[in-house]
């Protein structure tokens, strides 16, 4: 599944029962929006007035014979479609949602995969036209788990990048698909990139990091909350925060914090990259995969 990709919702058509197509747009309904974008409470009267649109937006889909006709009536009224699933756009709709939960990952080795590994692992996806700057440089190929990141634990949760390389530079194509598979700002709230420099201490204001120093990583994680806290109002406590790294010592270090983290491409391992600091298995190979992507309280390693 490619993540990010809206897809059209197919309507019955012809001498269908109306009922029946009630039915199956009713199975089709899988809100994706953010865990915690509710407000605590009964609904509001704003809340009831878009599902009151919502269920308009229903009727007006079921008459009409193409998905297109009712997409700008959804953008208009709040909601979307998504992947054949009506979704919110709007944080009054979700009265009473679950803890926000965040979900972050590195990218080299764990969204994506070594270059030129495409044959040898079966479930990547291979860009040809995307380069990927990392290691020994080549085209870019998408991790098992980068390209079913919704199938996974972290479906309803919060999106973020804590990543030690470039992904590539200032608006890279690499970049810009990387955001395209956590699922755009509708899950990271910002598409802004910052450069910590390598700092330990460095104020995060984004969900996407990039320089952020091996081994100390979970101090970007933790500034990031304060962002989400301070600037997007979005309080996620720790326990509620998944790390995802190939390499275990970016893993370890979280303990003691109060995060989960998790160390993924447990099966494939990569070989030593003419990098300094690498050795044979120290990274992944073909990436993680969505199976490794689960709600494990605490550290794990491979």
């Amino acid at each position: 599944m490619f993540v990010g990709t809206e897809q059209s919702v197919e309507l019955l058509e012809g001498g269908e029962d109306v009922g029946r197509e009630e039915e199956q747009l009713a199975a089709a309904w899988q809100p994706a929006a953010p865990r915690g974008l509710g407000v605590s409470g009964g609904p509001s009267w704003r809340a009831m007035a878009a599902v009151l649109a919502s269920c308009c937006l229903v009727v007006y889909a079921l008459c009409s014979t193409s998905v297109g006709r009712a997409e700008p009536w959804a953008a208009s009224l709040g909601v979307r479609w998504s992947g054949g699933a009506l979704e919110s756009l709007s944080a009054v709709t979700r009265a009473s949602e679950a803890a926000p939960c965040l979900c972050v990952f590195d990218v080299d080795r764990t969204l994506t995969g070594k270059q030129g590994w495409a044959q040898q692992c079966s479930a990547e996806r291979e860009f040809p036209d995307i380069p990927d700057y990392s290691y020994m440089k080549g085209s870019l190929i998408l991790s098992d788990l980068a390209q079913n990141l919704n199938s996974t634990f972290c479906k309803p949760c919060y999106r973020g990048i804590v990543t030690a390389g470039p992904v590539s530079g200032p608006n890279s194509p690499e970049r810009a698909q990387m955001l395209r598979q956590l699922g755009g700002t509708y899950y990271t709230r910002s598409n802004w990139w910052q450069d910590v420099k390598f700092n330990p201490k460095a104020q995060v204001r984004s969900s996407l990091v990039f320089q952020a120093l091996d081994g100390q990583k979970q101090a970007a994680v933790l500034s990031m909350l304060d962002w989400w806290k301070n600037d997007q109002h979005v309080d996620i406590k720790k326990e509620d925060v998944y790390f995802f790294d190939d390499f275990v010592g970016n893993v370890k270090p979280f303990a003691g914090t109060g995060l989960n983290a998790k160390q993924v491409s447990c099966q494939s391992r990569g070989p030593k990259e003419n990098f300094p600091g690498v050795w044979e298995g120290k990274i992944g190979g073909c990436g993680g995969t969505a199976a490794e992507v689960v709600g494990d309280k605490g550290i794990k390693v491979c």
